[in-house]
């Protein structure tokens, strides 16, 4: 034990406490060092004690041994009580270091939990993100088979309206080619029709495109003029284009045409009842001028211009006049 006790420590091994022990070993050291002191005093006393004066030859002897073992002791509890203040301010310095790194641990503790916290809150962020992104998607891929669905639909109308008009420009094509067999058969029919109506023309009348035309050769007045023309089967010459007034006023006569507005003044009509639609008046007819301020009738005046030529007239006056038959119906094409 006292081996123990006075042995020279091991200052190189690094020995680990913890707080409660720490604390009881410097409690400890105190109360050793104490206990030195109160050994060292009670030594000294005794040594006092001893060194008394003492006449006996005996009693010298044994006071003499009684100090070297007193000073021996003492300097081996000097030494234990120095080993131990050395140890306990090693102790005291360790207790120093781990409490130095306990407030570095707990400054990375709280380091560690603030940084937890923030990622936790990023994460949670980025939870929410995600989700959101997520619904997007879904959205976008909903929206995305809406129009899938609907390039389906219209490329399946399409396809049918490609076909439609297809079967559509077949059947053009096919009544086309009926419409030109049909057109060629008419004409030819129209080409034996005329020639053998131009076989059949009357003594005196002459054809013009779809009408045979009767120039008389004497004079008299509009009303007359009509009546001849009704008792051959024929009226007063109605003018249906500018191909036909040029023919009519190449005749070079003056003669009387099928227009009047006898029934009601300024409005003009031709002999089958019609309104005047394309008049060939040259300036500045119709004017009702003249005598009797009367001119119902019109003439073609063959010293104007061919499409300029027509004069109002008194129905009285005596002309040459033109009567017309029609063989071939210049409206609808029927023969």
């Amino acid at each position: 034990m006292s081996e123990a006790i006075y042995a020279v420590p091991d200052m190189t091994k690094k020995v680990k406490f913890n707080r409660g022990e720490i604390k009881e070993r410097i409690v400890d050291i105190y109360v050793s060092a104490d206990t030195l002191r109160d050994g060292e005093t009670s030594t000294t006393r005794e040594e006092t004690a001893d060194t008394a004066p003492n006449n006996g030859p005996g009693d010298q002897h044994s006071d003499s041994n009684v100090s070297k073992n007193s000073s021996a002791e003492r300097d081996q509890l000097q030494t234990s009580y120095n080993n131990l203040t050395k140890e306990r301010y090693q102790l005291q310095t360790s207790y120093n270091n781990l409490t130095k790194e306990r407030y570095q641990l707990e400054t990375k503790y709280n380091n560690l939990t603030k940084e937890r916290y923030q990622l936790q809150t990023s994460y949670n962020n980025l939870t929410k993100e995600r989700y959101q992104l997520q619904t997007s998607y879904n959205n976008l891929t909903k929206e995305r088979d809406q129009l899938q669905t609907s390039y389906n639909n219209l490329t399946k109308e399409r396809y049918q309206l490609q076909t439609s008009y297809n079967n559509l420009t077949k059947e053009r094509y096919q009544l086309e080619t009926k419409y030109n067999n049909l057109t060629k058969e008419k004409d030819q029919l129209q080409t034996r029709y005329n020639n053998l109506t131009n076989e059949r023309c009357p003594e005196g009348w002459q054809k013009f495109e779809s009408s045979w035309y009767f120039l008389s050769t004497e004079t008299k007045t509009w009303k007359e003029s009509r009546e001849d023309c009704l008792e051959r089967g024929a009226d007063l010459v109605i003018i249906n284009s500018d191909k036909e007034q040029e023919f009519l006023f190449n005749l070079n006569k003056r003669v009387w045409i099928g227009l009047t507005d006898s029934v009601n003044e300024k409005t003009w009509k031709w002999v089958d009842g019609t309104p005047l639609t394309t008049g060939y008046w040259y300036y500045p007819q119709p004017d009702n001028a003249g005598p009797t301020q009367n001119e119902d009738c019109v003439e073609i005046h063959n010293d104007q211009l061919p499409l300029n030529a027509w004069n109002d007239l008194s129905c009285d006056s005596q002309l040459n006049w033109i009567c017309e038959k029609a063989f071939y119906h210049h409206h609808d094409n029927i023969l």
